[in-house]
């Protein structure tokens, strides 16, 4: 797989204590294996060039580093079960990866559909690999109370994977004025 993700390099406490919350119902902890930032994927393919991933990169050149504020525990309901962390809604960071997708239209492959503009569901993994038999488990996870944090993304990569590989890295700019 490749695909481009935006990243945040701070410590990013509440993110990792969430992800062990929920990497006690796996087998091995999958968030924490992946020895990589807390990101969002944007965009991801079975097969691309790596060098046409990073020109579409460029919508990124110049942008203010991305803030969000994640409110709620979520899950994808598929086997194995997904847990994520979903952001608010952010216009800049929909008008950001509809950009990115409209970049790479005339020189990509179709993308997975689950990234395509109109099926993305923001989203912030804490734990990929839930077995179906641990599903009440995960449910009252995602329904305990939650305290809302923010966490700043601040730079965009190109990677492969598995194993996460960074193949391109883009710092976004500090300033928070430019959209």
């Amino acid at each position: 797989m490749l695909g481009i993700t935006l990243c945040a390099s701070s410590a990013a406490k509440p993110f990792w204590e969430q992800a062990d919350r929920a990497s006690a119902l796996e087998g091995v902890p999958s968030i924490r294996a992946l020895g990589y930032r807390p990101h969002l994927t944007l965009t991801r393919y079975s097969a691309i060039d790596p060098s046409v991933l990073r020109q579409g990169m460029a919508v990124f050149d110049g942008q203010a580093a991305v803030s969000l504020c994640f409110d709620r525990v979520d899950f994808f309901d598929i086997e194995p079960l997904v847990l994520w962390l979903a952001p608010r809604r952010d216009q800049r960071l929909l008008d950001l990866h509809r950009r990115l997708h409209a970049a790479l239209e005339s020189n990509t492959p179709p993308c997975d559909p689950h990234y395509a503009p109109e099926q993305w569901k923001p989203h912030l993994t804490v734990a990929m690999a839930i077995p179906v038999s641990r599903r009440s488990d995960a449910l009252k996870l995602v329904s305990r109370p939650f305290d809302a944090f923010e966490l700043r993304f601040d730079s965009v990569d190109c990677v492969s994977w598995p194993p996460v590989q960074v193949l391109h890295r883009l710092t976004l700019v500090e300033r928070s004025d430019r959209r």
